[in-house]
């Protein structure tokens, strides 16, 4: 098929077995795909760990968890109803086009998914953008009739939105979102309890790498800062594996702390960060969970300004995407590297993120709220 007969398209294969913040910044690609093939039965393959975000996905006609049997194939298994079985329809069929979103190094098995599709056209990103999928990804363009290798250092939702073009469509740079049901909202404000007058402030205290996690000490020392000018309540979110960190931060705000970690599925999440004022994160899922729900948001990050803006770490790829209302995400970051690193951190734990000042860190998130007139508008 022709990259630009979208328009005539009867089933796409949509393959993004990535993390739940990965799955978010993809929702404007989504909607920009439906937008261009409205008449197409769009099946959308995630990993189980994001099923509870894409059951929900209004983008899409049926979703399916995927994952890697031992001893080689993939098991599927329906997270919408008749996913399973609209999937098995259009593969047996087969598909006209099967789609990777996904820009840097493949280590979930998007493209042998997608090589396996059946599909008349497999369109992608090449193995040559970043050094790490070169590496990683070695001879995986020969699995794609399209393999894009735009510029490097862009955002996700832009590099998706370069598929998009390829493809004769229109690139969606709106706003990330997310769909929540009733269940979720009631589930959050029950989590919350009594809200008392006081806004709220959301805590993600926590990130997939250590050297991504600001110090627990130095944000309790932030957030007390920041809740005492805003005389707010804190409500933290995580998995258990931050629990530590939520009990320094109970300490340091004894009456004012709810500790979820470990009590949230993604989207109810999610429907906290929408009865917020403020969410302060770690460079992880929360940070655009947070600009799904149109919250303020700053973002603790370990790269340094001027450091490799194509590197898995850098904000100018993974920066809360507000779709234009730029005051509504603050990104910390060290005023430069600490020795021995050079263009990102690479330690093993917190390192160069630890550079980032207590006080200064305060006062720019405390002017990053009063800027958005109480976190709406």
């Amino acid at each position: 098929m022709s990259v630009r007969d979208l328009a005539a398209v009867r089933s796409i294969l949509v393959v993004k077995l990535d993390e739940a913040g990965d799955f978010v910044m993809a929702t404007p690609f989504l909607r920009g795909l439906r937008a261009a093939a409205p008449q197409a039965r769009i099946l959308l393959a995630v990993r189980e760990a994001v099923a509870d975000l894409a059951v929900t996905c209004r983008w899409v006609d049926g979703v399916v968890a995927a994952r890697p049997k031992e001893g080689g194939g993939i098991d599927f298994r329906g997270i919408t109803p008749d996913g399973l079985k609209l999937f098995a329809e259009c593969y047996r069929a087969g598909f006209d086009l099967a789609l990777v979103p996904r820009y840097d190094f493949d280590r979930h098995g998007a493209t042998t998914l997608a090589a396996n599709s059946r599909a008349r056209l497999v369109a992608g990103f090449s193995e040559r953008v970043t050094p790490w999928k070169a590496d990683g990804n070695r001879g995986f363009d020969r699995a794609y009739g399209l393999a894009l290798d735009p510029p490097p250092g862009r955002h996700e939702v832009e590099q998706n939105g370069a598929l998009l073009d390829a493809l004769g469509a229109a690139p969606d740079l709106g706003p990330l979102e997310l769909t929540l049901t009733a269940e979720d909202r009631e589930e959050a404000r029950r989590l919350l309890g009594s809200a008392d007058g006081r806004p709220l402030i959301a805590v993600a205290p926590g990130a997939a790498s250590p050297r991504r996690n600001y110090p627990a000490e130095r944000l309790a020392a932030v957030v007390s800062a920041v809740a005492g000018t805003l005389d707010a309540r804190i409500a933290v979110l995580g998995t258990l594996a931050e629990r530590p960190a939520a009990n320094l931060l109970a300490a340091a705000l004894p009456g004012r702390t709810i500790d979820l970690t470990g009590a949230t599925p993604l989207r109810v999440a999610a429907a906290v960060m929408t009865e917020a004022a403020l969410a302060i994160t770690m460079d992880s899922a929360p940070a655009h969970l947070a600009a799904a729900a149109g919250v303020p948001v700053a973002v603790f990050s370990c790269h340094p300004p001027g450091g490799d803006p194509n590197h898995i770490h850098a904000p100018e790829r993974f920066r809360p995407w507000t779709g234009g209302r730029e005051e509504r995400a603050l990104v910390l970051r060290p005023e430069a590297a600490v020795a021995p690193c050079a263009t990102s951190c690479l330690a093993a734990d917190a390192h160069c993120i630890a550079a980032i000042d207590p006080a200064d860190a305060a006062w720019r998130i405390v002017a990053l709220l009063a800027a958005n007139r109480g976190g709406r508008g």
